[in-house]
């Protein structure tokens, strides 16, 4: 049995800062304590990026010492929001930064990959074609168990704002969610579905779980604030009466038990 955390989207910034009446540093100190809290070991803690707000130098020292105090191993997605270099170099130790963070590790027989899937030119995500011929090659019929993750989100969610972006009161584009070539993503993991045991992501601040050829793709809520994420939704829109959560991740073989947990909010943490 192999059990693990995903968390996302910390947004860590300066102790004080919020956004929608929410405080992303105290939020995270009570998710690290609800998961220090818990009354059974996990094997890792899956973090699918924006740990910080501005991929600032101080966020990450913030940051680095809360993260710390988890008492189970942690691996990171890069985010939008991140600074790749400063994300390797503070949270993982990694001296001579990658051009791309990218990682596969395995434990208890199982093999998780991790993959940078940030733009360095803005905020979208997209996989460069080097990292797309890694995936193929991975992604193979025969293996043992396998587990994806990102920050982008690889697969159509049913919302307008996520998967085709929103604009401005001017009609100026303001961003998109989806991965920019989504399409190559699930090419290229599609030989593995028998031994791929989920795809899981970030960004969209939402828990959410697709079902798609076979695969299942499931995003974690956000560590600091949720949007939601409705049909035929043209702008985001902030949900401050949704928790801040995770989720807990368990793989018993060919079976993936998925379980929000959600945390009650810092008296702080109020606007």
């Amino acid at each position: 049995m192999l059990r693990f955390v995903h968390i996302s989207d910390s947004h860590i910034s300066t102790p004080d800062f919020a956004h929608y009446g929410h405080r992303s540093y105290p939020n995270f100190e009570a998710v690290v304590s609800a998961i220090n809290a818990l009354p059974f070991k996990i094997d890792f803690v899956l973090h699918t990026g924006d740990v910080v707000e501005n991929g600032a130098a101080e966020e990450y020292a913030l940051a680095k010492p809360l993260l710390a105090q988890l008492r189970f191993p942690i691996y990171y997605a890069n985010g939008n929001h991140d600074n790749s270099d400063l994300l390797q170099r503070e949270l993982i130790g990694i001296h001579t930064p990658n051009e791309r963070y990218d990682c596969t590790f395995s434990i208890k027989g199982v093999q998780i990959a991790i993959l940078d899937s940030s733009n360095r030119r803005d905020h979208t995500g997209i996989l460069t074609e080097s990292q797309l011929e890694a995936l193929r090659s991975l992604c193979t019929s025969e293996g043992v168990p396998l587990i994806i993750a990102l920050h982008h989100p690889p697969v159509p969610l049913d919302t307008p704002w996520l998967d085709s972006g929103w604009c401005d009161s001017n009609g100026e584009l303001c961003g998109t969610m989806l991965l920019e070539n989504w399409q190559a993503f699930q090419s290229a993991i599609a030989p593995a579905r028998a031994r791929l045991r989920g795809v899981f992501f970030g960004h969209i601040h939402h828990a959410c779980q697709v079902w798609n050829n076979g695969i299942l793709y499931c995003a974690a809520p956000s560590t600091f604030g949720q949007l939601a994420s409705y049909p035929e939704q043209r702008a985001p829109q902030p949900t401050p009466e949704q928790p801040i959560a995770f989720n807990l991740v368990s793989i018993d073989g060919e079976q993936v038990i998925v379980r929000q947990v959600a945390i009650p909010r810092p008296a702080t943490s109020a606007a």
